[in-house]
């Protein structure tokens, strides 16, 4: 059963009936527990909005029937109360049994499912969206019942999730296994089981036997087998700490092959040679017969003839085996994928070391396909699908993915590697961003401020066409930061290519506040900017402080806000998707085009407004000069908050930053000391970033000119052009 069958299940069984789980229980309190909460939101952010539209005449729009005639909160209350009594008088041991004898007279309040759904951010497309401006009927929150709000609860020290690790063979069942029978101690063989062979058949431990005790050693000088003592012990204990190779050099050096001296009238006898057995003592080779040998050693005599016949000295040359194979095979792969151009994560690239090939691959299918056909063409070894995908890991090389993913988080819950409160926590977050996103959209389109979204789109490659020999060459990487004007569905697209500028914190700088400044020149008011979480990209220093420059420059408040990470979905990306479908079986040649279709791309309410700078749009926020705030982090020591914890910056024209933690809390000032300015050297003052075009490696400027061969020549005296070092 899924898990909204299973919730529907439990809201609509009857806990009178006969006969109730204890399951049921458990399940039926998480689920009031859930709603309590989600009610507790939106009777805060009911009160936080009416609080803002004191002189907007409400209008009363109940949540459900039930909920409008008895406060939700004492019905679910009331209701948790009795299962938690229930469930703590029983025994722990009967949970999972039915129970028949229990006395149960619970009211149950079932909140239309719908008025409690969060899951949508855009109120024109959920219908069963209620305007939060709407809500009259809740009661206010007192301070002491703010406390449960988990961002409240988020430990001050969260452990990163890091790559995940390789796995070691040494920890395996198998080869412990193969060890211990190699180290001589208890293991489990294999046994035939009918056409199989079945490992099911314990061992035992390699024990010393008895030497020997006939006349012959005894009696006789030559044979050291009755001077064999304590000796032997060390010789056994020795022998089987030695590997299979070592022990198999050990026999071939302690035995002796003699030709024999007698012969026989049969010329075709199986014996060729005589042998001796040696055991050292001392350092110096003794003489022993077979028999002590062999129960010195804990072998069997087949063992010993075995090992005899192979070439087991260091002058004869190995045969070939099945690892050397392997590892020519591996080789094979790895030098394919080294050939292949790859490109940095755009949006982490602070925290990783992994590597993308280019979006011109898209499935590992493909890539391997593409290895087999290389490697066939070639005359070289072919390396299995597995082998492959793990020269892939060890080199840490994926394919290039849409920064929109499934959350990790959530995955991880999926997967069951994360516990219920801890995903409930994560998607109560999300779900506060997104409220506070939609109230700010509401404002926006009321007039009262500028509400806007941006992010970067995906990397982008030129030239972009099917051919062959694109696979192997490195291109031009072309990027696009769009913003997204909530308000009134206005966007800008800024399509640069890397010869202008590469992607550093003063480059989103310079697009925020030329944006900001052309919007605030018409309609100067407030201005709420909301973005993911990216330190490189968002939230970092340089980006502050270009922010507050602005503030102060056009008498403004600028607040920047953070989505929760995986759940960054925003109206900018519906921007970028449109592009992509433009952009789908198109050919690209010049980084122009790009900006050309992007125009296209949109009809209504209005074209995609593009700007495509060069090397001088660009400005030096990141100098020392400029910089107001050293830092933008809210602790000072060790083991305080860090900038990844912030979730909201205010930029005043008084000229501080202000931040909060947690979306319900207020603003707090920024505990470091700003930098005194002139107020007319705010904007104006910020030199340009670079003074000329950026360079290019020369070798992506001769794999450029190679691949003018698939391009047309109209275009090849761009790429003559290119800039490169």
């Amino acid at each position: 059963m899924e898990d909204g069958e299973n919730e529907e299940f439990l809201e609509n069984v009857d806990i009178n009936d006969d006969v109730v789980t204890l399951r049921d229980l458990f399940e039926r309190r998480k689920i009031l527990l859930r709603k309590k909460k989600e009610i507790l939101n939106k009777q805060y952010y009911a009160n936080k909005l009416a609080a803002e539209n004191q002189q907007q005449e409400l209008v009363s729009v109940p949540l459900s029937g039930e909920l409008e005639q008895e406060p939700p909160n004492q019905n679910l209350t009331s209701e948790l109360t009795t299962l938690t009594t229930i469930l703590d008088t029983t025994s722990t041991q009967n949970r999972d049994e039915n129970i028949t004898s229990i006395d149960v007279n619970i009211n149950i309040v079932e909140p239309n499912k719908n008025d409690l759904e969060f899951s949508s951010d855009d109120s024109v497309t959920d219908p069963s969206f209620v305007a939060l401006s709407d809500i009259t009927n809740l009661k206010p929150l007192s301070p002491a019942n703010t406390e449960w709000f988990p961002e409240r609860e988020i430990e001050n020290t969260a452990k990163k999730n890091g790559r995940k690790r390789k796995g070691n063979p040494n920890n395996w069942k198998r080869i412990i296994n193969k060890r211990q029978r190699m180290m001589g101690e208890e293991y489990i063989g294999f046994k035939k089981d009918g056409t199989k062979f079945v490992q099911n058949d314990p061992k035992p431990a390699r024990i010393m036997g008895p030497i020997c005790m006939s006349k012959r050693c005894f009696s006789g000088k030559a044979m050291y087998c009755p001077k064999l003592t304590e000796v032997r012990s060390e010789i056994f204990k020795t022998y089987w700490k030695m590997s299979w190779h070592e022990k198999k050099m050990y026999i071939a050096s302690m035995v002796d092959k003699t030709p024999t001296t007698r012969k026989t009238k049969n010329s075709n006898s199986r014996r060729s040679d005589t042998k001796v057995y040696y055991l050292k003592v001392n350092d110096k080779k003794e003489r022993v017969c077979l028999k002590t040998f062999l129960e010195t050693l804990g072998i069997k005599e087949w063992t010993v003839r075995y090992w005899l016949g192979e070439k087991t000295t260091i002058d004869n040359e190995s045969e070939p085996s099945a690892v050397v194979a392997t590892e020519t095979k591996k080789e094979s792969a790895r030098k394919y994928l080294m050939a292949l151009p790859k490109l940095p994560s755009h949006y982490c690239r602070q925290s990783t070391s992994k590597l993308y090939l280019e979006p011109i691959i898209q499935t590992k299918s493909q890539l391997y396909r593409l290895y087999v056909d290389y490697s066939v063409s070639r005359n070289e070894p072919v390396a299995s699908r597995k082998v492959f995908e793990g020269v892939l890991f060890e080199e840490n090389i994926s394919l290039f993915q849409p920064k929109k993913d499934a959350c990790d988080q959530c995955c991880a819950h999926k997967a069951g590697n994360m516990s219920d409160e801890q995903y409930i926590k994560h998607i109560e977050l999300k779900d506060l961003a997104r409220i506070e996103k939609t109230l700010d959209k509401e404002a926006a389109r009321k007039g009262t401020i500028h509400a806007l979204t941006a992010d970067l789109q995906a990397v982008k490659l030129c030239p972009s066409l099917n051919a062959s020999a694109l696979y192997f060459k490195t291109k031009l990487a072309v990027h696009n930061f769009t913003i997204y004007n909530l308000g009134t569905n206005g966007v800008a697209c800024y399509w640069f290519d890397e010869t202008a500028c590469d992607l550093k914190a003063t480059t989103y700088a310079s697009f925020l506040v030329d944006y900001l400044t052309k919007l605030l020149e018409n309609d100067p008011k407030d201005v709420v900017l909301f973005t993911d979480g990216c330190t490189a990209q968002n939230r970092n220093n340089i980006v502050s402080n270009a922010l507050l420059r602005l503030a102060m420059a056009k008498n403004i408040v600028i607040t920047q806000k953070y989505l929760e990470k995986g759940h960054t979905q925003m109206e900018v990306d519906s921007v970028h998707s449109v592009i992509e479908r433009k952009l789908k079986n198109r050919e690209i040649f010049l980084p122009s085009q790009y900006a050309t279709i992007t125009k296209e791309a949109r009809k209504v309410p209005s074209p995609y407004q593009v700007i495509t700078p060069d090397h001088t749009f660009f400005k030096n926020f990141a100098h020392k000069d400029h910089l107001i705030y050293d830092s933008i982090r809210p602790g000072r020591g060790a083991g305080d908050r860090v900038v990844m914890d912030i979730r909201a910056l205010r930029y005043s024209p008084s000229g501080t930053i202000d931040f909060k933690l947690h979306f319900v809390d207020d603003f707090v000032p920024l505990p470091r000391r700003p930098k005194k300015i002139l107020s007319d050297s705010l904007i104006d003052c910020v030199g340009p970033l670079y003074e000329s075009r950026q360079p290019i490696s020369k070798t992506k400027y001769d794999h450029l000119q190679e691949l003018k061969s698939v391009i047309p020549k109209d275009y090849h005296s761009f790429y003559d052009n290119l800039p490169f070092k």
